[in-house]
């Protein structure tokens, strides 16, 4: 568990319903297009995300998805595995979902290179 998520470094992997009766269409979750608000059931924290993976949306059933944090400027460190959500699109819930897991990602590492000469042999 982080004290701060603030730095956009991790992946939320979820488990998504969309409801039929509030949607016209299912969003395409893998074109990195859809970034609703999700809500955080109990606290009613309002976070940004933008889903860049996922399952064909099937409507009235759980698919699985992936999400970025989007807001720099925003701690998310209430989405913890089990964390609960709703979906919305403006003020309207058309959808839920449950976090599975946060897939932190590892900072890029500085390697130290030597470069090695040929040895001349005369």
């Amino acid at each position: 568990m982080r004290a701060n998520m603030s730095d956009l470094d991790f992946t939320i992997y979820c488990t998504v319903t969309f409801f039929s009766k509030k949607m016209v269409n299912s969003p395409n979750l893998t074109n990195g297009k859809y970034s609703p608000q999700i809500v955080l059931k109990g606290i009613e924290e309002h976070l940004e995300v933008n889903f860049i993976d996922g399952e064909d949306v099937i409507f009235d059933q759980p698919i699985r998805a992936n999400a970025l944090p989007i807001n720099e400027d925003v701690d998310y460190s209430s989405l913890q595995e089990g964390t609960e959500f709703l979906i919305m699109e403006g003020s309207n819930i058309v959808g839920e979902g449950i976090v599975k897991e946060i897939f932190q990602h590892k900072p890029h590492e500085r390697k130290n290179f030597r470069v090695l000469y040929p040895l001349v042999v005369l």
